[in-house]
């Protein structure tokens, strides 16, 4: 390890040592309407992400029109203004394109076009409906394929595929490799539905068939460059079917990023320039992405023209129709989606049992979380009976903690033993499954994009020391978590991984042998609470040829079916993980699984939970058992049965309410209830902090990214809020929340020059507003505060990067000029208070960064602080 750790300093010094380049600070750079789209993430957040191509979703096109193309006006089209600068990118709208090349004159002999939301659009309203197009199609619809598991295969696909070999280029057939529960034929099946769905909804975009025409009478070669997942024959099939035929023929080359390995915004306009044989400025390409169809084609000297199909209102607008037409539901008379029959088989249990006086235990345990085991002891039991069935040899253990009251519930639930308690934690079994390159390979690729890289390390096992080296040199890229997976893949760093992988694997594997006992050919259920089904899938897939069993995973809760393994079924199917209290009342009282000794002997740390958490859990667990008796009891002497349906719809039922609808007595029983992971350094952070809530809602536009129970605390109408905005992942902006906004004045600068903007600060709640600052080398930002507030509340200044991660907390150093502060108050005593914020230190990350600032206007100094105020840039 020595070595690896005086290569890995060598390689830091190497570049500490490299000269950083002169960041000038560009006024032109600076879109006032962008900021505030990036927010502070807060623990917890549920954040949706996209991997791959900024347009990556759809086969070239990710979303309508670009961030920067929805920002975009009118006046900035390219023949309707008199912009002389020659850096400036020009720009079109649908009106421009039939003078394209009367503008460009005889000086064009290469006309290069994108092709979706330029040359092919979509009858959808967005690339990510063509998915709930596809899920109708009876091939997705007969192997349950959902557009949610089509976008995260998507993801995972490209994720692979950057580490396999550096390229973020994929098929389809890739995407689809991801379901790995499917054959090859129902994969090739999908595939090929995929494609025809395209083909049924979209259609050519008729200026540009005319453009094409134009073109072509001039002699003009005609190219489509693409960035998709196509390949060159899926997309002339798709061309084919929606251009007339002499366009298509005049067509003489179409370039798909796939078959190259390489984007547009990275090399493929280089492939492209060198085979159309001509200077780069004879070519013209037109796209709407200002990243892939500009800039990048631009550096080379290509000549652009950024297709901006609607100006921001239009785009704002169709945005916004959007969301409503998810919403519809809700106002249909009686949509058969809803008006489904709401089953309640433990009705009369409750009526007679004896549950007076109503302790927070029996609520919880009695009337919530037995009824969900009851289910799940059903659900497991007709499993094991239907294995046994087909003559096979069924093994049931039941992973310790989290599941020790499943075992205890299906117990109950059998009046006999079922299975056995086993050791088997998730950390030890992926640790343990690093034998070559394309192993950690598997691993990077399952992970979140922006997990926190400490965390990556110590599941590599990799010691403290070569993870801060990893982490320091990483920073120095502008992508530092891109960086640093690459940097996990170093052959030194590896050759680590599989060492200690190597010898936690031969204590596991110990493990299993002494306490599982498992014959050649046995069906191993693994029971868990769920959710992703880790632990099984690295299991199987580390010791498959040494045991040569079936490993089947049954959980409580589970996600879709591309998310977990293959081989698993689960009780209850969602989208997201919200169990954590019950899952601290499923666990047994030991601390936490770390190693196994060299005898194979589990090694367990010392418990962080307190007596007192113990203590409650101890009370619902009593409780969640007493109900399943009593159930069976009276299922028993009444004779009445349920289908499994029933049970299952009734369990997901009593989750839901417990995690969204929690009453108060919940509340105050869980309040103080914790998780190891999650305690923090100081081992006080709780599960859900209600007050916290009140905190975060005042940082955040919605209350998407807030923790379920802690909704609870601002309302159910929060609570709902949150669920249709995650239920049909709407794209709403912080200024769709709320029409109010805040008007401030900002100088952005250096010593030679500033330039002076008039922004929107967008509303939050409670009366907090947040607005984003560029932040750059060399440039101080002056809020001119006393040209709009007598008195204000600054909550917090903050420097964050553009994935929202804080860097640091610039409140503290503000310059104050004119301004009389008392902690988070301000007094601006006349209309020239200034409060500046000097420039950072940016040396050390080239990644983008920004200021956030949350404050509240308490007094106004004019009328400026209204609903729908006109405000423009000032130069």
């Amino acid at each position: 390890m020595q070595y690896v750790l005086e290569r890995l300093a060598a390689k830091m010094r190497q570049v500490d040592s490299a000269p950083q380049a002169a960041d000038k600070f560009h006024i032109e750079r600076f879109n006032p309407d962008l900021y505030g789209k990036v927010l502070p993430c807060l623990s917890g957040d549920d954040r949706n992400c996209c991997i791959g191509h900024s347009d990556a979703t759809g086969p070239d096109g990710g979303c309508l029109t670009g961030e920067a193309t929805q920002r975009q006006s009118r006046e900035d089209c390219l023949f309707s203004s008199n912009k002389g600068d020659a850096h400036h990118m020009a720009r079109i709208n649908a009106h421009d394109i039939a003078n394209i090349l009367t503008h460009f004159g005889n000086s064009i002999k290469v006309l290069s076009l994108d092709c979706f939301d330029t040359l092919l659009w979509r009858k959808t309203a967005t690339p990510e409906d063509v998915f709930a197009v596809l899920a109708d199609n009876p091939v997705a619809r007969s192997l349950e394929i959902t557009p949610h598991q089509r976008i995260i295969a998507a993801a995972h696909a490209y994720r692979a595929k950057l580490l396999e070999n550096g390229s973020s280029e994929i098929d389809i057939g890739d995407i689809y490799r991801v379901f790995r529960s499917l054959s090859r034929e129902e994969r090739e099946l999908l595939a090929e539905a995929e494609i025809r769905t395209e083909m049924n909804i979209c259609f050519a975009f008729p200026p540009y068939i005319e453009l094409i025409r134009l073109a072509h009478s001039r002699g003009i070669k005609i190219i489509v460059v693409s960035d998709t997942y196509l390949r060159e024959g899926e997309l002339r099939r798709l061309l084919a079917r929606h251009l007339p035929e002499d366009v298509m023929q005049a067509i003489t080359k179409i370039y798909c990023s796939v078959d190259y390995g390489t984007s547009k915004s990275h090399a493929l306009f280089t492939s492209v320039i060198k085979e159309c044989r001509v200077p780069a400025s004879q070519l013209l390409h037109i796209g709407d992405n200002n990243i892939a169809d500009v800039q990048a084609p631009r550096k080379l000297g290509v000549r652009t023209l950024h297709f901006l199909p609607f100006d921001r209102e239009v785009t704002d607008f169709l945005r916004l129709q959007h969301a409503a037409s998810s919403l519809i539901i809700f106002e249909e008379a009686a949509p058969k989606s809803v008006m489904l029959p709401c089953y309640s088989p433990f009705r009369a249990i409750f009526s007679v049992a004896n549950l007076q006086p109503y302790a927070p235990e029996t609520v919880i345990g009695y009337m919530s979380f037995g009824p969900v085991l009851y289910a799940y002891a059903r659900f497991l039991m007709d499993e094991v009976e239907s294995l046994e069935q087909q003559g096979k040899r069924v093994r049931v253990f039941f992973l310790l903690r989290d599941a020790y009251l499943l075992s205890a519930a299906c117990e109950a639930y059998a009046r006999k033993p079922i299975g056995k308690l086993v050791r088997i934690r998730k950390f030890l079994a992926i640790a343990s499954s690093f034998k070559t390159r394309a192993d950690v390979d598997y691993y990077l690729s399952r992970i979140h994009p922006e997990s926190n890289n400490h965390a990556t390390a110590k599941q590599l096992l990799l010691p403290p020391e070569v993870t801060e080296l990893l982490i320091r040199i990483a920073h120095q890229s502008a992508d530092p978590q891109t960086a640093f997976h690459q940097l996990l893949r170093d052959d030194d760093v590896l050759q680590l991984i599989f060492k200690k992988s190597c010898a936690l694997r031969a204590r596991l594997k110990l493990y299993l042998s002494k306490e599982l006992e498992l014959r050649e050919g046995d069906t191993v259920i693994l029971a868990d609470i769920g959710y992703c089904g880790n632990t099984q899938d690295y299991l199987a897939r580390t010791f498959n040829e040494d045991l040569n069993v079936n490993i089947l995973g049954l959980y409580l809760s589970a996600p879709d079916k591309v998310l977990r393994s293959a081989n698993s079924k689960a009780l209850i199917t969602t989208t997201s993980w919200n169990y954590d209290l019950l899952e601290q009342c499923c666990a047994s009282k030991e601390g936490e699984l770390v190693d196994y000794n060299l005898n194979g002997d589990p090694v367990i740390e010392n418990s962080k939970i307190s007596e007192n958490q113990y203590d409650k859990v101890a009370k619902v667990q009593d409780e969640c058992l007493r109900f399943i008796n009593d159930a069976r009891a009276f299922f028993t002497s009444s004779g009445v049965t349920h289908d499994y349906s029933i049970l299952q719809q009734a369990a997901h039922a009593a989750l839901f309410r417990h995690v969204y609808m929690p009453v108060e007595a919940e509340l105050d029983y869980f309040k103080d209830f914790q998780e190891e992971r999650l305690m923090g350094p100081d081992r006080k952070k709780t599960i859900f902090n209600l007050e916290s809530a009140w905190k975060n809602v005042r940082c955040l536009p919605s209350p998407y990214r807030l923790g379920a129970y802690e909704t609870r605390s601002l309302g159910l109408d929060f609570t709902f809020s949150w669920l249709v905005q995650k239920r049909f992942m709407l794209d709403l902006f912080p200024e769709d929340m709320n029409v109010l906004f805040s008007p401030l004045k900002i100088s952005i600068g250096s010593i030679h020059e500033s330039q002076a903007f008039l922004l929107r600060a967008h509303h939050l709640h409670g009366g907090y507003f947040s607005i984003m600052l560029p932040c750059v080398t060399k440039a101080s930002v002056k809020m001119l505060l006393g040209e709009h507030y007598e008195w204000l509340q600054i909550v917090s200044i903050q420097l964050v990067d553009g994935a929202g991660s804080v860097r640091r907390n610039l409140s503290s150093s503000l310059e104050l000029e004119e301004i009389n502060r008392e902690g988070e108050i301000f007094r601006c005593l006349s209309q020239a208070s200034v409060a500046t914020i000097h420039s950072c230190d940016l040396q050390k990350s080239k990644a983008p960064q920004y200021y956030c600032m949350i404050f509240r206007p308490l007094v106004s100094r004019s009328s400026d602080l209204r609903s729908g105020a006109s405000l423009s840039k000032e130069n």
